[in-house]
């Protein structure tokens, strides 16, 4: 008896005896998969390939022509990785052998039942299935592995340079109190406490990618005065080293007192910003801050006159690492625009992006406010 799947498949028939193709083809047809085609050689075989790939791939042994399907089987699989299911009239031990050496996902010997090719050809699809959830949890746990090293290895190199002057500011403060005057004494204490809040900054990031990639990403949305946060991070942005490079011109619009929206994950999108814009402004730019809010969305746009970005980098701009070639040696972990591209899908908002190398970059970040969407995280 039959069994029908719900399952569509396409399916290519590799067969030289042209009347048991053709009545594999209309049973598999009634089945519910689609026979791609019918070929009777490795030659057509492997070209069929390259047109269309198919699902799944019933191939005899014998084949018109010099090459097996054996042989026809291993130039496909460098290919693509299709699953293979042979059927054939040979089940001697050497045969045998060698089918089994290029992994089919079943062995049928003739004459075909079609009731068990149809078990065969569903078992093969399900367990190729499975591969490839398998291959792809093995790939994404390769690139968290990755993804840790190198974290691992720019932070240590990153918290490297606040340590370093933590330690000889400390140094000078202690060996040297008596010559130091109340002056120098302030402005090192300020330059400690820059450091620190380096090294916080720092913490904060890796604690954020931590978080993320681990699948254990809070969204906590809550009221917040938009208005008046944002007031308060772009303050807390402007020390006097930045203030002396650049200068923020904020302005506001419209009614931000009163949104839902997750105020850790603002502080990651609205401080990684800014803090990229000033990085890469030149001495004395000003940076454009606008914050556009209504009862529905808030609207962030950050506009700096900087370096700008290459156009060949804007498509991949997100990824984590990624640090355009004019950069130079400014300092980053190439994490910040991949933390604040998080943020912002943890508010279903969207962000883009607008650069020209020399005349500057406007990141446009929207976030619809927690009370006006349905969907939940």
């Amino acid at each position: 008896m039959l069994v029908n799947t719900n399952t569509i498949a396409d399916i290519l028939i590799v067969e030289d005896e042209l009347v048991t193709a053709h009545a594999l083809s209309d049973v598999l047809s009634d089945l519910g998969y689609r026979v791609l085609q019918i070929v009777d050689s490795s030659d057509q075989a492997i070209a069929s390939i390259h047109r269309q790939r198919p699902d799944i791939i019933l191939m005899d042994i014998k084949l018109r022509g010099s090459d097996s399907g054996i042989t026809a089987v291993s130039e496909i699989q460098k290919i693509a990785a299709i699953p293979v299911i042979y059927l054939t009239a040979f089940s001697d031990p050497e045969t045998l052998k060698q089918a089994i050496a290029t992994s089919p996902y079943g062995y049928l010997t003739k004459p075909l039942r079609y009731a068990e090719v149809n078990i065969a050809i569903m078992i093969a699809l399900k367990k190729c299935h499975e591969e490839k959830i398998l291959q792809k949890a093995l790939d994404k746990e390769k690139e968290l592995h990755l993804l840790k090293s190198r974290l691992l290895a720019m932070t240590s190199h990153e918290f490297s340079t606040p340590m370093s002057v933590i330690r000889l500011l400390v140094w000078k403060l202690q060996n040297f109190e008596e010559q130091i005057t109340k002056e120098v004494r302030t402005k090192n204490l300020a330059s400690i406490e820059l450091a620190i809040k380096d090294i916080n900054w720092l913490l904060e990031e890796v604690r954020f990618i931590a978080n993320s990639e681990a699948g254990n990403f809070p969204f906590k949305p809550e009221n917040i005065d938009a208005l008046v946060y944002c007031q308060q991070l772009i303050e807390s942005s402007q020390t006097d080293d930045n203030m002396r490079k650049c200068k923020i011109k904020f302005r506001s619009y419209g009614n931000c007192h009163k949104l839902k929206l997750d105020k850790k994950l603002l502080w990651h999108i609205t401080m990684n910003l800014i803090s990229n814009a000033i990085k890469y402004s030149c001495d004395g730019d000003n940076i454009d801050v606008e914050l556009t809010c209504d009862s529905q969305q808030l609207t962030l746009s950050i506009h700096d006159h900087g370096i700008g970005i290459p156009d060949e980098y804007l498509n991949n701009l997100f990824l984590p690492f990624l640090r355009a070639e004019n950069v130079g040696d400014i300092k980053g972990l190439g994490m910040g625009l991949y933390i604040v591209k998080q943020a912002v899908e943890a508010h279903h908002g969207k962000i883009t992006v607008q650069s020209e190398v020399n005349t500057g970059t406007k990141f446009t970040v929207v976030l619809p406010s927690a009370d006006s969407s349905s969907s939940e995280i």
